[in-house]
């Protein structure tokens, strides 16, 4: 470390850092050895949240390397969601507090950045909704059955607008995330979003009033099953449902 380097970790004002488990890296892969130390000791639950792993100065003395490979450390780290960052005198990386809607939105990218398939996107969405289904017959709230019931409603009232109408459509994504969140699983949830950003722009526009009436008739028995409680209807009715829909996409990438 040079003197310049020293003599800004002697100035430096703060917290120090929280989480001790740091050890001695090699000269080479400095930064991937760090990003795996930090990687390594989250999953282990040796941290959390809110947890103060120091700034890049802090961490350059305590390592005995340069600035450079924990800067890039830090920016590896920060860009996958684990830590954030504060910059000034009294800066520093923290580990990060859970963002869902963040993993979400990654794995969209990673999913579109694949080529995921039709089929395996409408397979995927089977997996969740029907978990999803059976959850919400047993954990929906008086709030979550409104919700859902308020989106039929809306459903009903775009049905009356000329086939071709994005918003039918809109309404009816709207109305399976609804069911994904009475489910109260943020793991579902996340997943979820994730495929929608790539299932909606494939999901046809509404086709026909006939189209619309059977999307509503079936959107109003599975509330109603979930309402009941009926575990078996409701998974059954979003398993058909949904298999339905795959068949019907399916069938047209064949025939395309």
């Amino acid at each position: 470390m040079d003197s310049r380097t020293r003599t800004k970790a002697a100035k430096l004002k703060g917290q120090s850092p929280s989480w001790i488990g740091w050890e001695s890296v090699r000269t080479e892969s400095v930064s991937g050895r760090i990003v795996d130390q930090v990687w390594n000791a989250l999953f282990r639950g040796e941290l959390k949240p809110g947890d103060f792993l120091g700034s890049e100065i802090q961490l350059a003395q305590k390592l005995g390397v340069s600035r450079n490979p924990v800067r890039d450390a830090f920016r590896t780290l920060q860009a996958l969601g684990v830590i954030d960052i504060k910059m000034g005198a009294h800066g520093g990386a923290r580990i990060a507090t859970g963002d869902p809607n963040r993993f979400a939105r990654a794995l969209a990218v990673q999913l579109k950045l694949v080529g995921i398939s039709i089929e395996e996107m409408l397979d995927a969405q089977i997996a969740v909704e029907v978990m999803a289904a059976e959850l919400a017959s047993k954990r929906a709230t008086a709030a979550d059955l409104a919700k859902l019931r308020s989106i039929i409603d809306e459903l009903q009232a775009l049905s009356a607008r000329p086939p071709g109408d994005s918003r039918f459509t809109e309404a009816s994504m709207r109305f399976h995330e609804a069911l994904i969140d009475a489910a109260h699983n943020r793991a579902l949830t996340a997943q979820f979003k994730a495929l929608r950003s790539v299932l909606e722009p494939i999901y046809a526009r509404r086709e026909s009033d006939s189209v619309a009436k059977r999307v509503i008739a079936s959107h109003k028995q599975l509330v109603e099953s979930i309402a009941a409680k009926d575990t078996e209807r409701a998974t059954t009715l979003m398993r058909r449902r949904l298999e339905t829909i795959r068949a019907h996409h399916l069938l047209r990438t064949v025939e395309s």
